[in-house]
């Protein structure tokens, strides 16, 4: 049995990227872990007027929301920080990697799932910092002397970043990263969107998210990015 860590950045990002495949793991026995770095308090509440809540309340609706989408995908860990929303590039690199290698120490992956260096497609700064930093923090988790406080190192073997293949018609840079691994998630479609259901703040992009899970048929898409295991990659499977 393994443990694979998804590291990303919003409430809903994990819904939006990864849920089928975190399900499907989960489900096979597999230890499972989420790292959120913001409580999304930057954004937007659906259905209601800009200014009629502060950014503290915002936060607090969503992290009840990212609870529930926790316990509907079934992460055995899960940790929500307080990095700010739309400010994760900017925040102080050592400190948030800091807090990345001691997760990552703590729950000793064997699979780290990120976002990709183009953000996901999106171009989002705090996507792209979250891909850097977990990037950073893979490398430094496994070294002894880097962060010394933060736990016995521990080196996970492979660093997935996510991946989808292009669509016609929709911005060259979404989907970008090309797949080198493709996961059959299809049984786990209702639930990935009942994961998505709980960000009810965030139903502005509900018709995206229906769309993107349309258009993909079934399955999520990874891009190895790091590979510490020797072993030959299957292409189906994050772990083989």
């Amino acid at each position: 049995m393994a443990t694979v860590l998804f590291v990303y950045a919003h409430p809903d990002d994990e819904s939006f990227g990864i849920a089928g495949t975190a399900m499907k793991l989960a489900d096979a026995g597999h230890t499972t872990a989420l790292m959120t770095l913001t409580r999304g308090d930057a954004g937007l509440w659906f259905g209601r007027e800009a200014g009629s809540w502060s950014p503290r309340e915002l936060a607090e609706e969503r992290a009840r929301e990212w609870r529930a989408a926790v316990e509907e995908i079934g992460f055995r860990h899960s940790r929500l920080l307080e990095w700010p929303d739309g400010g994760v590039a900017v925040s102080p690199m050592d400190e948030v990697t800091g807090g990345i290698v001691e997760y990552m120490r703590e729950v000793r992956p064997d699979v780290v799932c990120t976002f990709g260096p183009e953000g996901a497609g999106s171009e989002h700064d705090d996507h792209r910092a979250t891909s850097f930093l977990a990037a950073r923090a893979f490398a430094r988790a496994a070294i002894a002397d880097q962060y010394p406080t933060r736990g016995p190192a521990h080196a996970a073997n492979r660093l997935f970043f996510n991946a989808a293949p292009p669509f016609s018609g929709e911005h060259l840079t979404y989907g970008a990263l090309s797949a080198t691994h493709s996961i059959e998630m299809g049984a786990y479609r209702d639930r990935k969107a009942a994961a998505f259901e709980c960000h009810r703040t965030q139903f502005k992009d509900r018709d995206r998210f229906y769309d993107i899970l349309e258009k993909r048929a079934g399955k999520e898409h990874f891009h190895l990015a790091i590979d510490r295991s020797g072993a030959p990659a299957s292409g189906d499977d994050l772990l083989v």
